[in-house]
């Protein structure tokens, strides 16, 4: 059942990394510098977390438990660089979760994600686990991003169109 959790940990940190990384757009050169690395963290946090589920087995057990730990010296750099402290804290429990997870699966000898689960009981636990992984992390995940300055300005949309509409009476008449 929580086979699948090691990458859907990967993507929720890997979501907030990106974030992290993406407010280096406005900032200072110092601030860039201490944030951008969260760009490129977040990108293979994602990218492992498809390899995962794509090859249907753990990959890299040992290489995600490092690249757990530099993801968390990151976020801490990061911090110097003004990324929010819940946004940091959350994807560093996220990605040391991931990490260990990974890891403990290497030297239990898991070898597929799927291994052995192929009755319909089995498939509805392995769906039951991925829903609930997924709601853990986004749980976990969504005030993280809300912290963020993706979250605080919204991606800097306009979904107006950057039209003032006139206000309508709903009690005129025509």
């Amino acid at each position: 059942m929580l086979r699948s959790w090691p990458a859907l940990l990967a993507w929720g940190a890997g979501l907030i990394h990106l974030a992290i990384g993406a407010s280096v757009s406005g900032a200072d050169g110092r601030a860039v510098v201490l944030l951008a690395p969260m760009l490129l963290i977040g990108v293979v946090e994602l990218g492992w977390g498809v390899a995962v589920l794509r090859a249907g087995r753990m990959r890299r057990g040992r290489g995600a438990a490092v690249g757990a730990i530099i993801a968390v010296i990151l976020g801490a750099v990061a911090l110097l660089g003004g990324a929010p402290v819940i946004a940091v804290a959350a994807s560093s429990v996220l990605v040391i979760a991931a990490g260990a997870m990974a890891a403990r699966s290497r030297g239990a000898g898991v070898v597929r994600v799927d291994a052995g689960e192929g009755s319909t009981r089995a498939s509805r636990t392995r769906a039951t686990g991925a829903v609930l992984g997924a709601v853990l992390v986004a749980s976990l995940v969504t005030p993280a991003l809300a912290q963020t300055d993706a979250g605080a300005n919204g991606g800097g949309h306009d979904h107006g169109g950057g039209v003032d509409l006139p206000l309508v009476d709903p009690h005129a008449h025509h």
